[in-house]
Parts: structure tokens; C-alpha cells; sequence
């Protein structure tokens, strides 16, 4: 093959990356937004129809159906194409069980213990200083997932949910890691995942509301650490195990606090 030819093939190569990437964040964008749409339009057959559908009690798995195809899926597909691979994924590495995977292992698991950590003692401050000032209604953070904790077999919920952002991390960071290397690559990876975010009205929305925004600051932050620990580890499986740590302690931690406040409120 021709230097010409080659050059070609790489160009070729790095459009079909970027593009699929766009297309990804652009699918993403024009999903939340028209959704947003038709759930603020007042009045409407299709609006009524929605709202009838949030409403049914199974609509969580038809939900949870596109979320599949679109977090694990298009992933599926890049990897079958060619567009990134398992290694660049963190799926497998060729150094694993050596000497310095057990050491990126165990600076992996400090971080996101840190990470842990500085998450509830930022939320116990919060929820410590906005106590008595607001109605507890109004200031319950995650309150779905904490519903789903409590809720039989809801762990299971939050276990995919937490798969399904790492897979789809995963695949934004392998393919800005082929484009720039893995220092640049990570963060650039990173730095996707908020765009994709903003781009959701919902999410900007909720920046306005004190726990809702504090739930999209503790998401971001999540997020860079996982870029943090990838960095360090090039595991996958160890950032899933991570973050599942992350969610769960948080969670249990805002169930635990709101129970004492239960408690108390009850002896008063």
C-alpha cells in the first residue's frame, strides 16, 4: 500500500470514528429534547398518550429497552466494525494479573473510596444545612434510585444502569484514546460525556434546583473519577466495581440519614 493509500485509509478511518461518535451524542440530544418537548406541551392526543404511558406500571422496561439499545448496542456495533476493540474498552489488557495491574488495582480502589467519601460528606453537609430550611419533599436527592434501592430486586436496576454509563463511557473514551493517546484521550472522553449532558434540557434544568443540581454535580464528579481510575488501571470491570461501590454507599448513606430524620421527626 501507497503512502497516499495509507493516508487515505487512516483518514478514512478517523471520519468514520468521529462520526460515529456525533452521531451518538446528536441521537442522544435529539431523544431528550424532544421528549422534553412533547412533556411540556400542554395539551395534545400524542401529549395525553405520553402521559398515559409514564403512567403505566411497565413502561420502566420499555424504557429501559431503548436505554439498552442505545448504551450497549451502538458500543456492540463499534466493536464489531472495527472502530475501537476490547483493549482500548479496558475489557482486556495483555499486562492483567502482573505485578502492576495489582498495584493500579489497589490505587484504583483508594481513589474511588476518596471519591466515595468526599461525595457524602459533601451531600451530609448539604443535607445537614438545608435541614429545617426546606420541606423534606422538596430536598430529597435521588429519589428514584433510593426508591429502587428499597424496592425487591431494585438493586438490580441500579446494577444495569451504572453498566449501561460505563459501557457508554467506555466507548467515548476508547475512541478519543485511538484519536489522541490515552493521556488526552481520557479526558477528552470525559469532556464528551458532559457535552452529551448539557445537551440534555432536563439536566440543565435541574442546575437551578439545589439537590437536583448537586445530584448533576455528584454525576460529573463520578464520571472523572472513573476517567481518573481508567487513567491509572485500563479496567473496565474494576470501574464498573467501582462505581457500583460509589452508587450503593451514597445511596445507603441518603437512606440512612433520611431514616434518622424519619426517626427523629417521629420522637418530636
Amino acid at each position: 500500500m501507497s503512502t497516499l493509500e495509507l493516508a487515505r485509509a487512516l483518514f478514512d478511518y478517523k471520519v468514520q470514528l468521529i462520526a460515529w461518535v456525533l452521531s451518538s451524542i446528536l441521537l442522544y440530544a435529539l431523544s431528550t429534547n424532544l421528549l422534553h418537548f412533547l412533556r411540556s406541551v400542554p395539551s395534545g392526543r400524542f401529549v395525553r398518550l405520553l402521559k398515559a404511558f409514564d403512567n403505566w406500571p411497565h413502561s420502566i422496561w420499555f424504557f429501559q429497552a431503548l436505554r439498552f439499545l442505545y448504551y450497549l448496542c451502538i458500543p456492540y456495533l463499534a466493536l464489531t466494525r472495527g472502530l475501537t476493540n476490547t483493549t482500548l474498552m479496558g475489557m482486556w489488557q495483555v499486562h492483567w494479573f502482573g505485578e502492576l495491574w495489582f498495584q493500579g488495582l489497589a490505587l484504583g480502589t483508594v481513589l474511588g473510596l476518596g471519591t466515595l467519601v468526599l461525595l457524602v460528606w459533601g451531600w451530609r453537609q448539604y443535607l445537614q444545612a438545608a435541614a429545617g430550611i426546606q420541606q423534606q419533599a422538596l430536598r430529597i436527592p435521588y429519589l428514584i434510585e433510593r426508591r429502587f434501592l428499597v424496592a425487591p430486586w431494585g438493586w438490580g436496576l441500579i446494577v444495569l444502569d451504572v453498566l449501561f454509563l460505563e459501557m457508554h463511557w467506555a466507548f467515548y473514551r476508547s475512541a478519543a484514546i485511538r484519536m489522541l493517546g490515552a493521556y488526552y484521550g481520557v479526558f477528552l472522553g470525559f469532556l464528551l460525556i458532559v457535552v452529551e449532558w448539557w445537551l440534555n434540557p432536563e439536566i440543565r434544568r435541574d442546575l437551578s434546583i439545589a439537590h437536583r443540581g448537586g445530584e448533576a454535580i455528584s454525576n460529573t464528579a463520578v464520571a472523572l473519577g472513573i476517567a481518573i481510575i481508567y487513567y491509572f488501571t485500563s479496567n473496565l470491570w474494576l470501574c464498573i466495581a467501582i462505581h457500583l461501590t460509589i452508587q450503593f454507599g451514597l445511596l445507603s448513606f441518603l437512606k440512612m440519614f433520611y431514616g434518622s430524620l424519619d426517626q427523629e421527626g417521629q420522637g418530636n
